[in-house]
């Protein structure tokens, strides 16, 4: 694995590269939830040790730098930009949450360069944008604390596990109020309904049942304006990639060699 902090005339961004690019398989982009970095994929990226995988943090995640405004499109450079340092053409676009919205804007606005999207926990837009009720928890705590009271009862299933909400607090956003303030309220405004009805690459929609951030209702109207299918993991939430990533893998496999077939 490669880590490398990309200057720009935006900011920087840090990527993650695995593996060495090859004609015979078509690369993946990880593209991660929000609130997160990427960082939350790292139990999925070694099952792709034969694909070339590139793993952003977004601007303003992770070890991302954060900038004074956010939006889908700027979202959508960060990943071109690492697509491009590689040398990268084409690629399927594998998005957690937000990523899953992402990657539904590349397919769409720039269609040569993705192959095929997989958006996991991922709606086209929210139902509740300004995201009032978990803000106000940042009235009266910290960025860590607001994670631990709101990232367990919204991201996650039932059943999770002390392990599983460890690595998830583990791979939160680590920037300060303000900055988290404007990247919660950015994601909460996206809406890619009109770019998933003009996306024409194959698509796959993963949805945890007890996903209650972008429920299996909103990935199943996804899937519909994709004309793609709609997988229910059993058992989760909203973050697939950490509770049950040995299910999320067989997904991602599916779909892959149905695209690719």
């Amino acid at each position: 694995m490669r880590r490398l902090t990309l200057e720009r005339p935006a900011g920087p961004i840090a990527v993650s590269y695995h593996g060495e690019p090859n004609e015979a398989k078509s690369p993946l982009l990880f593209v991660h939830p929000i609130n997160l970095r990427g960082a939350a994929w790292d139990e999925i990226v070694p099952a792709f040790a034969d694909r070339f995988v590139i793993v952003p943090d977004m601007r303003g995640f992770g070890d991302s730098p954060p900038v004074d405004q956010y939006d889908v499109a700027a979202w959508a450079q960060d990943c071109l930009d690492a697509a491009d340092q590689a040398g990268v053409d084409r690629f399927h676009a594998i998005g957690g949450s937000l990523g899953g919205a992402i990657s539904v804007y590349l397919a769409a606005t720039v269609p040569a360069r993705v192959c095929s999207v997989v958006a996991v926990g991922s709606q086209m837009y929210s139902a509740e944008p300004d995201n009032a009720s978990v803000l106000a928890t940042l009235e009266e705590h910290n960025v860590a604390e607001m994670f631990q009271l709101v990232l367990p009862k919204y991201a996650l299933g039932p059943n999770a596990s002390a392990e599983v909400v460890a690595k998830t607090m583990a791979t939160c956003n680590p920037n300060g109020k303000d900055d988290v303030r404007r990247v919660w309220r950015a994601a909460g405004t996206t809406d890619v309904r009109r770019q998933a009805v003009a996306a024409t690459c194959p698509a796959t929609v993963v949805t945890g049942e007890f996903d209650l951030t972008c429920p299996p209702a909103a990935g199943a109207e996804m899937a519909a304006a994709l004309r793609a299918p709609h997988v229910v993991l059993p058992g989760i939430g909203h973050l697939p990639m950490l509770e049950d990533p040995d299910a999320l893998i067989v997904a991602i496999n599916a779909h892959l060699s149905r695209v690719e077939a």
